[in-house]
């Protein structure tokens, strides 16, 4: 029993992490231009500091608020990096192609229109 109220606590706390980013992704972090290596720096002090400087810790802190925080900030650096942009599959047997290319080849050639074709045809 202990075990599932464990794995429970932990997928709740997922997503609630999971809310929390999104929410600060949508109205905060997208605002702030700052490199992603100091987003991996912060993210790393985060994750090392506070078992140096803070051994005794509330339990609360050390279990939910600290790896929160971490995990919003990989997050962030995972965003800025670019490992969570959709990745977008194309429908066609070919690989690589670029969306000039196909904008291109829709281009449908017309012929010129000629004004003098029905006056000739009559004689």
């Amino acid at each position: 029993m202990n075990i599932a109220m464990q794995i429970l606590s932990m997928i709740a706390f997922s997503i609630v992490i999971f809310i929390i980013y999104y929410a600060l992704k949508t109205y905060l972090l997208s605002k702030i231009n700052i490199s992603k290596w100091v987003v991996l720096a912060i993210a790393i002090i985060l994750f090392i500091a506070p078992i140096i400087l803070w051994p005794t810790m509330p339990a609360f802190v050390a279990k939910y608020v600290l790896p929160g925080v971490f995990v919003i900030f990989a997050l962030w650096f995972m965003d800025l990096a670019g490992f969570m942009k959709r990745r977008v599959s194309s429908k066609s047997n070919y690989s690589n192609t670029s969306y000039k290319k196909d904008k291109k080849n829709d281009v449908v050639m017309r012929p010129k229109a000629k004004p003098n074709r029905v006056k000739n045809n009559k004689k």
